[in-house]
């Protein structure tokens, strides 16, 4: 392999790389309703047609805002990535734009787990009747305001040990006019002491490493109403290779671990939950749905 061939090699790379910082530019100044310079905006647009002529076509405000974050959030960790290889794994981000871009993109569970819950209607009774939703890993907190937003019968429990996460969730909290319905808890999820609370509960996949996932599991199905459902959710998985060596590489980075959908399938079988099934309700997520057995926790004799 020659330097000419690494050269080639992040030429190619670096197209996309600026293709992609060209179209989270083109969204901010959408959000932001700015023009910028003539001739820079009119570039930016181009760029964007050359991806896909009608990529932008049809997209809600509030998508286009998940998506910016989602750009926002990438190059940010891809930074930290290049500045700090050496660190230890763990999601410990303390730069507030990761931690609200990643909690912007998070809002978008809410409508992943909607999507669910139209194919599978006890689910959706559950989410639109008076009842408790767990958000585990609330970050800064916007899934579980969204969440709340959403389904207005339910009460809203967030819990995250990560204290500069929590600072903002509670900001946000405080301006979303949902404080009443959202409780945050600076609280690990394998040390839940909950019982028979939650009727949903959400987990963040590649956010729980593999060293605490059974007391994590065992907690959450103490912590649910008997018919209570657990929500995993995962990243979609890559189609080729390299996209998979990278997801796997910053969900690890981040102090997860790349949990498949069998791996899931059994550790919810293991923890006496039924009615196991996976669902993709959009290309980027996959939701395993388990249930916690709708029966007595005790036996009568």
């Amino acid at each position: 392999m020659s330097f000419e061939t690494l050269i080639t090699k992040w030429q190619t790379l670096n197209s996309s790389v600026e293709a992609l910082a060209a179209l989270g530019a083109e969204l901010r100044l959408r959000q932001e309703e700015l023009n910028g310079d003539s001739r820079v905006r009119s570039l930016l647009q181009e760029v964007v047609r050359r991806i896909d002529p009608e990529l932008l076509d049809g997209i809600e405000p509030n998508q286009e805002r998940a998506a910016f974050a989602l750009i926002q959030t990438s190059f940010r960790q891809a930074i930290d990535l290049i500045e700090n290889p050496a660190r230890a794994p763990g999601w410990n981000y303390t730069d507030p734009i990761i931690l609200e871009s990643q909690g912007q993109v998070s809002r978008l569970i809410v409508r992943g787990i909607e999507t669910l819950a139209a194919q599978r209607p006890d689910l959706g009774e559950a989410l639109h009747r008076p009842g408790a939703f767990l958000d585990v890993g609330t970050g800064v907190g916007w899934l579980a305001i969204e969440a709340a937003r959403a389904w207005p019968e339910l009460r809203v429990v967030g819990i995250d040990s990560w204290e500069p996460a929590l600072a903002l969730a509670r900001k946000n909290l405080a301006q979303s006019g949902l404080a009443e319905r959202v409780e945050l808890r600076s609280k690990r999820v394998e040390h839940l002491e909950d019982e028979k609370v939650f009727t949903v509960a959400w987990l963040p996949g590649p956010f729980i490493p593999a060293g605490i996932i059974t007391p994590a599991l065992e907690r959450i199905h103490r912590a649910l109403m008997p018919g209570g459902w657990l929500i995993f959710g995962l990243y979609a998985r890559p189609t080729d290779a390299l996209g998979e060596a990278l997801t796997n590489l910053r969900i690890v980075r981040g102090g997860g671990h790349p949990w498949t959908i069998r791996e899931v399938e059994e550790r919810l079988e293991a923890e006496g939950f039924e009615r196991i099934e996976v669902f993709s309700p959009s290309p980027s997520i996959t939701l395993v749905l388990g249930q916690r057995p709708d029966v007595s926790d005790e036996i009568i004799f």
